[in-house]
């Protein structure tokens, strides 16, 4: 039997969130992708482990999205994602900056632009993400854990609250699950890439299926270029579209 539950999707002012005036000290992990936008390849010149190695050197704990410790996994607005960027330059130069951005995609902090002028791409890029890193080792950078009971009161009076109405499926008694329906569940595993905004899920191929666009609410994503959403139920997760009418609650089998 079908229930209809009614989820409320926050979405935080963000000219609101940036006056709170956070630091690098309120977060305290660094979540580093595996690829970056300019990457033609997975951890290309290994600048993604490098930027992971460097933050752990000194005194941050950074993991690779896909590895995280459980209380991040929970909350990512306990971390910050990094992201580098290569900036246009003339010839024989190598500049990369490195943005920390928070759960709500606000920019943190932005490192210099880090230089090299090495002829070698491997060189180049390792020099200029460790000129570039120069910003964070520098820092006297220390996790200050905070209640943010208090916080999030005072930031919930300030949201936009949407309200979208879906059709979900009621409790799975796993007892009642027939044989094609647990196939149905365990057919094909979705690995999810941590994005700045949310997530992309890809096949085994692998190959770019859906984007998940992250929301206020824990466990719910909006699917990009659809009138659908993801999200998890009795430890399951499921796909469920709304276009005026009832649609299909697809059981999805996705790793984080």
């Amino acid at each position: 039997m079908l229930k209809k539950i009614v989820f409320t999707i926050s979405f935080i002012i963000l000219s609101f969130y940036g006056n709170a005036q956070r630091t690098i000290n309120d977060y305290k992990y660094i979540i580093i992708p595996k690829s970056y936008e300019f990457s033609s390849s997975e951890d290309q010149y290994q600048l993604n482990s490098l930027t992971k190695f460097l933050f752990n050197k000194y005194g941050y704990e950074a993991y690779f999205a896909g590895e995280l410790p459980e209380d991040l996994k929970v909350d990512r607005c306990l971390g910050l994602t990094a992201s580098v960027s290569k900036e246009k330059t003339g010839m024989f130069k190598t500049r990369l900056e490195i943005t920390l951005k928070d759960c709500f995609d606000v920019v943190v902090i932005t490192s210099k632009i880090g230089e090299s002028r090495s002829k070698e791409y491997k060189k180049a890029y390792t020099a200029a993400l460790r000129d570039a890193f120069e910003t964070f080792q520098n820092l006297d950078y220390k996790y200050i854990a905070k209640d943010n009971v208090e916080e999030k009161q005072s930031v919930k009076k300030k949201v936009k609250v949407v309200e979208v109405e879906q059709v979900i499926p009621a409790k799975i008694n796993k007892e009642e699950v027939t044989e094609q329906e647990e196939i149905s569940i365990k057919k094909e595993l979705y690995y999810a890439q941590k994005m700045s905004n949310g997530f992309q899920l890809e096949n085994s191929e692998p190959r770019v299926v859906m984007i998940l666009l992250e929301t206020a609410a824990q466990n719910v994503f909006i699917v990009k270029g659809k009138s659908a959403i993801v999200y998890k139920e009795d430890g399951f997760w499921y796909y469920s579209e709304n276009n005026g009418e009832l649609g299909e609650q697809i059981t999805m089998n996705i790793k984080f």
